[in-house]
């Protein structure tokens, strides 16, 4: 069978996705980029290329380091989940998240755990000047977001070991012995009280706490979590946002009694 050709540009193109995706493109192949190169490369003005570069760091497709210079983001080396439950889940969590913000004054965050990363499925932003940044669609190392510890906090040491010791072909574990150990006690005090923190470890100034959400069965399928500025998450966390947390779960897990979500694909 003869390869088909490749496709031309079609004339009905969308300038701007095209040239956002062109980025995509040259943060893969490139591994960093600076605004003057991003914008050399696709013959675009500086400020078009930066604005650009932002809505990618907005996704999660690029970071940028303090020197200003864009990598790849996290987003841009996830795989396709491929979980049809996360639609019918993420249906069915909505409505809880809507008043968990509204309860809490802060933005309610949905996920999933895929292998080593958490997939944000929803947030609920708070209606106040000190909501966090919308997380829909972001992709974060399950090992440093709230909602993540709380997932792994429900497998066994050998699944965590999987996950994070045993390297695949060509490549080295993702952490060290000694960031493994340091994992795993952590989670072993999560395990013991029910929820998980992350201070400032996934974007500077803005703190979480996350539960772990199980459905009928007793697997965990995904975790919820409110996130909050750094500097008022100390003084709410225990009082305040874990018992709300905690009811959240509750309620969805209630829900998900009478919902099979069939996750035998996951």
């Amino acid at each position: 069978m003869r390869n088909p050709p490749l496709p031309e540009r079609p004339p009905s193109a969308v300038g701007s996705l095209d040239r956002g995706l062109r980025l995509l493109q040259l943060l893969r192949d490139y591994g960093s980029l600076r605004v003057m190169d991003a914008a050399a490369d696709l013959d675009i003005s500086r400020s078009s290329a930066h604005r650009l570069l932002q809505t990618l760091a907005y996704r999660g497709f690029a970071v940028q380091d303090e020197s200003h210079v864009y990598f790849p983001g996290p987003s841009l080396d996830a795989a396709p989940a491929r979980l049809a439950w996360t639609k019918t889940f993420r249906a069915l969590c909505q409505p809880h998240l809507e008043v968990l913000s509204r309860r809490s004054g802060e933005s309610a965050n949905l996920m999933i755990r895929v292998r080593d990363t958490v997939r944000f499925l929803g947030t609920v932003r708070a209606q106040s000047v000190f909501a966090t940044n919308d997380r829909d669609g972001v992709v974060m190392p399950a090992h440093r977001a709230s909602g993540g510890k709380a997932l792994l906090a429900t497998l066994s040491e050998e699944e965590l070991r999987q996950l994070y010791r045993r390297s695949g072909t060509g490549t080295s574990p993702s952490l060290t012995e000694n960031e493994f150990l340091s994992l795993t006690e952590s989670l072993i005090q999560v395990s013991a009280r029910g929820f998980a923190v992350n201070f400032e470890e996934t974007e500077r100034g803005v703190a979480a706490v996350g539960v772990a959400i199980n459905d009928r069965a007793g697997h965990p399928v995904g975790a919820v979590s409110v996130s909050s500025h750094a500097a008022r998450f100390t003084g709410l966390a225990d009082r305040t946002f874990v018992p709300l947390l905690l009811d959240t779960r509750d309620q969805i897990e209630k829900d998900l009694q009478i919902i099979d979500l069939d996750i035998r694909d996951r």
